[in-house]
């Protein structure tokens, strides 16, 4: 019950620093955010790449699909605009997967350190840029302790057992589906993926499955956030979800026969889960893209707007 309530702990402090770290980021640049969104949507590939350097900076497909959502509504950005904006974030995101396969969450301490001595003592003026360094401090803190604290749980009898249970992909798919829908984050699904992969608790092959239901999983973020807008907002927001069906499709068609191959070009099996993780993402913003002019003509047939 201790382990338990200690990892508990340790995910609220991720979820909690994630959120917070994207809340600063957003109100710290958000002005900038919003202008740099309209200036480079012209083009479906602007979108989708403005899209990816928005998520990557706020580590937040969520709240990059919001702003894109919310400036649609209110006439900033082209329903298409916002589409192809959320087309690229979830590119955007496969940073922290990099990042903890990377052992960037070992100067967690260091970033929070550094981050909460400069929000209480540093000048006026950067307190706020302080205050997101805290936050991206504690959430690689989090997943420190996180890691430390699931190493022992490799050799335990009950984890073969666990294991058995998702080592098929619809079961494996829809744990990942559910579990980012709890959270509201594909972040930190795939986050602590890469860490399970890393400590032998789940197997890589196995993971892929829950990583991709970790992308489905999190365009419940974009449709909810719709259903206060209007009718264009809710039919881009159904668009993300079909996008990341046909991701699905493309996954289970194209993309699975080769990650074994794919897995053995690195010997780290966290890296191996972030590289796939990112040739997956990559693979479904492109078709999507490539598919995004004769879809929106079908299902907007006044045009780009």
């Amino acid at each position: 019950m201790d382990w338990l309530i200690s990892i508990l702990a340790f995910v609220m402090l991720y979820l909690h620093g994630l959120r917070s770290f994207s809340q600063e980021v957003t109100q710290l640049g958000g002005r900038g955010l919003r202008a740099f969104l309209r200036r480079v949507t012209s083009s479906d590939a602007g979108g989708a790449a403005a899209g990816a350097v928005s998520a990557a900076l706020v580590q937040s497909s969520a709240a990059v699909n919001a702003i894109a959502l919310g400036l649609s509504h209110g006439g900033s950005l082209s329903p298409r605009a916002a589409w192809s904006v959320m087309v690229g974030s979830n590119v955007g995101t496969t940073l922290t997967a990099w990042l903890v396969a990377f052992k960037v969450v070992g100067l967690g301490a260091v970033f929070l350190t550094a981050g909460g001595l400069g929000s209480l003592y540093g000048p006026a003026r950067f307190r706020t840029h302080a205050r997101a360094l805290f936050y991206f401090g504690l959430i690689f803190l989090a997943l420190d302790l996180i890691s430390s604290t699931l190493r022992p749980l490799a050799s335990h009898p009950g984890v073969a057992e666990w294991r058995a249970v998702i080592d098929a992909p619809l079961p494996a798919l829809i744990f990942g589906i559910v579990l980012t829908v709890l959270v509201q984050s594909s972040s930190v699904v795939v986050g602590l993926t890469v860490i399970a992969v890393s400590q032998g608790l789940m197997a890589p092959l196995d993971s892929l499955w829950v990583v991709v239901g970790a992308n489905l999983g999190t365009t419940s973020s974009a449709v909810l956030a719709s259903l206060a807008l209007g009718a264009a907002e809710r039919k881009v927001a159904r668009l993300n979800v079909a996008m990341e069906v046909l991701g699905l499709v493309l996954f289970a068609v194209l993309l699975r026969p080769l990650a074994p191959a794919i897995l053995g070009l690195v010997e780290d099996q966290g890296r191996q889960v972030a590289m796939v993780h990112t040739l997956y993402n990559l693979a479904c913003a492109g078709a999507t893209l490539a598919l995004l002019p004769g879809i929106w003509n079908r299902v907007h047939p006044e045009g780009r707007g």
